[in-house]
């Protein structure tokens, strides 16, 4: 039985996922696909943008937050989260050959739910 600190940080976690599709929705991107999975490893959110040789699909790692505590939110995709999600592109362009020709992107989204402030940190190519 999953404890309720857990299921409190999931929910968490899943708003600012929902968010921050919105934001990048709103921002002109594309939506694709929500917690792909390949092997073990995921990608939170995927858009594309662009078309041609200038067309890009972007895998972005989603953090939320109550507060800077621990620490800014982008501080906690180590290098270990950065192979996974790496991983999970390979993965998802294996599997999806239409945008096999798509420049990739990693991006970092960190959601801020402080108070009753929603605060937003988009840092495209976060990591290669």
């Amino acid at each position: 039985m999953q404890n309720k600190s857990c299921i409190y940080k999931n929910r968490i976690g899943k708003a600012g996922e929902l968010i921050a599709k919105d934001f990048m929705i709103n921002e002109g991107y594309e939506f694709i696909k929500n917690n792909y999975r390949y092997d073990r490893a995921e990608a939170d959110l995927i858009f594309s943008r662009g078309e041609g040789k200038c067309a890009e699909i972007i895998f972005a790692e989603v953090k939320t937050r109550r507060s800077k505590k621990f620490g800014e939110g982008e501080e906690s995709v180590d290098s270990k989260k950065q192979a996974q999600i790496r991983k999970a592109a390979e993965g998802f362009l294996l599997e999806n050959e239409f945008y096999r020709n798509y420049q990739v992107r990693l991006d970092v989204i960190v959601v801020y739910l402080i108070g009753n402030e929603k605060n937003i940190v988009h840092i495209p190519n976060a990591f290669y």
